[in-house]
């Protein structure tokens, strides 16, 4: 039996907490035992699922040092597993932990520390922009590991075969393929499916729409629009369900379209909603339900804009000049490269590393946002176009076989803690 302690700082992303839900659920089935120190935010997400074996860490570092303390003391863990580390270092959106002592401390502590790496922070110190790059100078360093951390590397996102010179094992955290395929359309009792129409599910991180409204981008007023001209006269009734803030698109109803908000969902609940979906779009090329849904065969779609205002506006039709020059005059630097909105252009997310050589890029298709006509024909296709939906489908289940051959969360911390303690040391 193993024993596992799992750290889940974050108070502003989801994605990193709800694999470490999936690791604990799967260790627990196999035998062993996990606690979980959570901020107030990921403690929201895990408790449905983990109840008391979840501790609530608060705004006090020392009340949170004493909580550290007590949990190693009681559960004296084999394992002590951070999602993710370098996280901890963040100068906001984190709960807080971090000092000189208890750094020092995991030198010494008889648990073998590990850290999640879902994007590359823990592959090297480097320098992280957030924030739009020509109105904000937020940036954070992500710091060197102890030495000895090993490093964990969660897929789906992270590619499962080897990489040269990249850092740490890849694992599954989920049996694969996930529900999906038919249960769409059984689905959780979605009126429009029950009428022979269509679910788009829309999501969006956290703190992609808080930085927005930080900085005053109309960018979600524009999507509203976008989507109702997307997906308006298909022949089919189109429900987009977008996962946000509660209140971030324009709530709409005609007679064949509906976008409907939604805030922050328990687990369970975004699970069906993606089981039950037609599609899901994200601005977020770095989120980790790309990854869940390439392994539940279900269609996604990245939206995002590779090109500056005057590269748009030289080839765009009336409506998306028109669209963008309003965008513009709301707020000028409206309209920006973004890979992941509002932080990352490609070039930044090239930068983090976790799409070099990585086989989930196959899994999705890349829309440009303000791309017009293009755009909308190649959103219906990745919705309704059986040849498209099944050639990605088909790479999507080449993806999932590569993650189905790796170990699970248990077998990979079991066989971290078995390895001598040199070995463990080794970059």
């Amino acid at each position: 039996m193993i024993r596992v302690l799992f750290v889940t700082p974050s108070e502003l992303s989801a994605g990193e907490a709800v694999t470490a839900l999936h690791m604990a659920e799967r260790i627990v089935r196999r035998g062993g035992r996990c606690a979980v120190l959570a901020s107030p935010f990921t403690a929201a997400l895990l408790e449905s699922r983990l109840g008391s074996l979840v501790t609530r860490l608060t705004s006090d570092r020392t009340e949170n040092h004493a909580l550290w303390d007590a949990t190693l003391r009681d559960l004296q863990p084999d394992a002590v597993v951070f999602a993710d580390y370098p996280l901890l270092f963040f100068s906001n959106g984190i709960t807080p932990l971090v000092d000189e002592r208890w750094v020092s401390s995991l030198e010494s502590i008889d648990a073998l520390p590990i850290t999640l790496d879902h994007l590359g922070y823990a592959q090297r110190v480097m320098r992280v922009p957030f924030g739009p790059p020509h109105l904000s100078m937020h940036a954070e360093v992500t710091p060197e590991l102890p030495a000895r951390m090993r490093v964990l590397l969660p897929c789906p996102m992270n590619e499962p075969t080897a990489i040269a010179g990249r850092r740490g094992a890849p694992f599954r955290y989920w049996d694969v393929p996930l529900s999906g395929g038919e249960s769409r359309r059984e689905g959780t009792g979605n009126a429009s499916q029950k009428d022979g129409g269509l679910l788009v599910v829309h999501t969006t991180p956290n703190w992609a729409w808080r930085i927005a409204k930080r900085w005053n981008l109309p960018h979600y007023r524009a999507l509203s629009e976008l989507l109702q001209s997307w997906f308006t006269g298909l022949g089919a009734p189109v429900t987009v369900v977008s996962v946000n803030n509660g209140e971030l698109l324009a709530a709409t109803e005609t007679t064949d379209m509906r976008i409907v908000n939604s805030g922050v969902l328990p687990p369970d609940e975004y699970e069906r909603l993606l089981a039950a979906a037609d599609l899901l779009i994200t601005e977020n090329a770095v989120s980790v339900t790309i990854g869940r849904a390439a392994c539940a065969t279900l269609p996604v779609a990245l939206l995002h804009n590779s090109r500056r205002l005057p590269e748009i506006l030289d080839s765009a039709d009336a409506e998306t000049r028109r669209l963008v020059l309003a965008m513009e005059h709301a707020r000028l630097g409206a309209v920006f490269r973004f890979e992941a909105f509002p932080i990352w252009s490609a070039d930044d997310v090239a930068e983090l590393g976790l799409f070099r050589e990585n086989s989930v890029t196959s899994t999705f298709v890349r829309v440009e946002m303000f791309g017009g006509e293009t755009t909308h024909r190649e959103l219906t296709a990745a919705l309704t176009d059986p040849e498209t939906r099944a050639d990605l489908s088909g790479r999507q289940r080449e993806y999932i076989a590569r993650v189905a051959a790796l170990p699970d969360a248990y077998e990979v911390v079991a066989g971290m803690l078995s390895t001598p303690m040199d070995s463990r040391c080794a970059p």
